[in-house]
């Protein structure tokens, strides 16, 4: 089975799409063909994919122009969602979220501008079409009418290099895009009114848009291999998640396959996977946030307590599930 893969989220760091994109895609039986506008640096764990690189400056113009020419045969998988509208050939379409309709202030414009532009055309020609949560299944039948016999639910899942190991050192982490809507203002705004001494707080992950304002005392990372992030997430006092809309959120999952006892906020697939596990608030809610980290940080059994509940939730969360569910849609769509 022939299944061609627009790669555009492996461009970059991996982070949310592109982990994704590239489990699911190293665990496909046919090595798929995974096609961009711009080279693929990071192919680690991809090495049996065929690559194709077309340069364009654009990505959408791209999508729209150049794929529908290389994607022939077979299937596409689209896993930002939007489909080229030129397409001639099966689909399945991944529907991760739909921040950008719903809080397009939150993303940089040409990404508001090319998902918003295509996404109702897209579910319309999908032949088949995966949600990463019950959750993102029903905005989409709510807001585009998509007949939920359309839609499978592939979870994101976790791999299994995130493991426990013990140990507990002296800060709060937070892993994800440095941008307003993963919610950093609500954890900033709480941090320095939390009871002293308070532990230090890390930050790791991409510079989004938009601007945070971080404090001087706090660890600002950057980007950081997997090996670095799995260790950060075994020896966290805690992990905290504070995010004002998601459609899953892998990091909390992440966070506790490595045992880090875990504070997020109910949105997205979030309360899905990590209710019972982890401590969760509304997104938001400054006050609620900050009880959790102080209930958190001074409770030394509740920590213990999930970072026993964390690997065990953790472990029900497969990327060979889901590369699983995926594989029988590019069947079907196909069929």
């Amino acid at each position: 089975m022939h299944i061609t893969i627009d790669g555009r989220a492996l461009a970059g760091n991996r982070t949310g799409i592109g982990v994704h994109t590239a489990e699911i895609a190293r665990r496909l039986r046919d090595a798929p063909l995974i096609a961009s506008h711009t080279e693929i640096v990071d192919r680690s764990g991809l090495e049996q994919c065929a690559f194709r690189v077309d340069p364009m400056p654009f990505g959408v113009a791209w999508q729209q122009l150049v794929l529908p020419r290389i994607a022939t045969e077979g299937a596409l998988w689209a896993p930002h969602g939007t489909l080229p509208l030129a397409l001639r050939i099966p689909s399945v379409a991944t529907l991760h979220d739909f921040s950008s309709l719903t809080m397009p202030f939150r993303h940089r414009a040409k990404t508001v501008l090319s998902f918003n532009l295509f996404i109702g055309r897209s579910l319309q020609m999908a032949t088949r079409i995966a949600a990463v949560s019950r959750a993102v299944c029903e905005e989409a039948v709510r807001w585009f009418g998509v007949s939920r016999s359309r839609i499978e639910i592939v979870p994101n899942g976790v791999d299994e290099f995130f493991t426990p190991d013990g140990g507990e050192d002296d800060y709060v982490l937070f892993a994800g895009t440095i941008e307003p809507r993963k919610g950093l203002d609500d954890l900033l705004a709480v941090w320095d009114s939390l009871p002293h001494p308070h532990p230090r707080l890390m930050l790791c992950g991409d510079a989004g848009w938009g601007g945070v304002r971080l404090p001087r005392d706090a660890e600002v990372l950057g980007y950081v291999d997997r090996t670095t992030l799995r260790d950060l997430y075994r020896h966290a006092r805690a992990f905290v998640y504070p995010s004002r809309f998601e459609g899953f959120g892998i990091p909390p999952l992440e966070a506790m396959a490595c045992g880090a006892p875990v504070i997020a906020t109910r949105t997205g697939a979030i309360p899905e996977y990590a209710d019972g596990a982890a401590l969760l608030v509304d997104p938001g809610d400054r006050d609620a946030l900050r009880d959790a980290l102080v209930r958190m940080l001074s409770g030394k059994s509740l920590r213990s307590e999930l970072r026993a509940r964390g690997p065990e939730r953790a472990r029900t969360y497969s990327w060979d599930r889901s590369a699983a569910l995926m594989t029988q849609l590019f069947a079907e769509a196909v069929r």
